[in-house]
């Protein structure tokens, strides 16, 4: 099978050089240049015309979809990979679904199986990119990426009313869906948006979901959207005041 040739492009001198290493040792593979600029990430793809390009998506001069929206399509109709250390509006890329993408720190094993994914599907070329890229500048729908083992879901994050936990999972609550996930509370609360807020041991929930807030001298009871009621419990009181304080004063 021919080789696919390929240019890397990360702002991060070590995390360049690990994705150039694994690049290298993979059998299908051929390293035609790597980048570490925007400009020099255009430049580089437009010499070469690789079949694959491996492509941060927050470069400190611009963003890898500022690249791709500098790039003619007949300069390049290769096949991408994005790679993230997880940006909360970055991440609003992978509405695409049908990309595959690389999350910061990544093993060789999750590398591999990315490969064979795009390798596999004639759906992730240069113009899928394009489509999707125009689709996200049509829409305000940002999401939220949650991961479950090798897998990951991508969640609109405006729908999430409140998550809570069901022993080792969290159940998403949904305007008209309900997703339940094996990942802890503890865990989401780092990769969730600033309106999201731990309330008690059991529950997240979204800020801008909250229908009424009944602050009592001793107790907070919340009143979401569709009824459910939390209660915010002395742990999480001054968390969750603090977060009030923010959000109020943010708009």
């Amino acid at each position: 099978m021919k080789k696919l040739s390929v240019v890397v492009v990360d702002d991060e001198g070590p995390a360049l050089r690990r994705v150039v290493k694994m690049v290298n040792e993979h059998p299908l593979l051929e390293l035609m240049g790597t980048a570490m600029t925007a400009g020099d990430a255009t430049r580089i793809i437009a010499e070469t015309k690789p079949d694959l390009l491996l492509l941060d998506i927050q470069l400190k001069d611009a963003t890898a979809f500022d690249v791709l929206e500098n790039l003619e399509e007949d300069t390049f109709k290769g096949k991408v990979i994005f790679i993230t250390a997880y940006d909360h509006y970055a991440i609003k890329a992978f509405e695409l679904r049908a990309l595959d993408y690389l999350m910061k720190p990544f093993k060789p094993e999750r590398f591999h199986e990315a490969i064979e994914r795009v390798v596999g599907n004639d759906k992730v070329g240069f113009h899928k990119v394009r489509d999707i890229m125009e689709g996200l500048k049509k829409s305000n729908t940002e999401l939220v990426v949650v991961p479950e083992g090798i897998k990951n879901y991508f969640l609109n994050r405006n729908s999430i009313q409140y998550i809570y936990a069901e022993g080792y999972y969290a159940n998403f609550v949904m305007d008209d869906d309900k997703k339940l996930l094996r990942i802890s509370l503890k865990k989401l609360e780092s990769l969730l948006p600033h309106s999201f807020v731990r309330v008690n041991k059991s529950a997240i929930v979204n800020y801008n979901r909250i229908s009424e807030l009944v602050n009592n001298k001793s107790t907070i009871k919340l009143i979401m959207e569709d009824g459910n009621e939390f209660q915010v419990s002395d742990a999480f009181s001054h968390g969750f005041k603090k977060m009030m304080h923010e959000l109020l004063h943010t708009y």
